[in-house]
């Protein structure tokens, strides 16, 4: 289990929230954490990670993972990324490592975001293509690796727990508890 959270904003986020999102995440990989600020048009993109090694357990697949520009933060495991990974390899891609983590970016670069057709497991994830300026976000068909977000105030907001949403946010989270219990049908 790994941690993800994704800031997209006008707002330049202090240290204090960077730091108390990090630390927020350290329950869901304790192994390593980082993050990363990206400057765009006049608005910032903040990508966090927090990592639990399972697949590759050498540093070099940390994250946010970068290739060429091109960053992700993941959470998940791809069943069949050996697989995926023979076919990029003989279309010409070059692998750093032997993680998952590299076959997903990857397969994004070459598939686009139909990369997801070709993955069999569970997954939560975010890309900044560098070439298209697009952030790409997809969870697995099932949900079974959370994906929250929240759109308010020209801020698009991410994580795998809600405290992650609400540690980058600047607004108070309310609970529609008639929405809830409809939906659970308790009225």
């Amino acid at each position: 289990m790994c941690g993800i959270a994704g800031y997209f904003g006008p707002r330049n986020l202090s240290d204090k929230i960077i730091s108390k999102t990090l630390s927020l995440m350290k329950n869901r990989g304790p192994d390593s954490k980082g993050f990363y600020k990206l400057n765009f048009r006049n608005k910032s993109l903040y990508l966090f990670h927090s990592r639990l090694k399972i697949i590759d357990l050498s540093n070099n697949a940390n994250q946010p993972f970068f290739y060429n520009r091109n960053i992700l933060i993941y959470n998940g495991e791809i069943y069949n990324y050996l697989e995926i990974k023979k076919k990029l390899q003989k279309i010409g891609y070059k692998f750093k490592t032997t993680s998952d983590t590299e076959v997903v970016l990857l397969s994004y670069l070459h598939f686009g975001e139909r990369c997801v057709d070709h993955f069999e497991g569970m997954w939560a994830f975010a890309i900044w293509d560098d070439t298209k300026k697009k952030l790409f976000l997809s969870r697995d068909r099932f949900g079974e690796k959370p994906l929250f977000y929240s759109r308010k105030n020209k801020e698009f907001i991410f994580g795998s727990e809600t405290k992650l949403v609400q540690s980058l946010s600047n607004f108070k989270f309310n609970i529609n508890e008639k929405l809830i219990k409809k939906k659970l049908g308790i009225w």
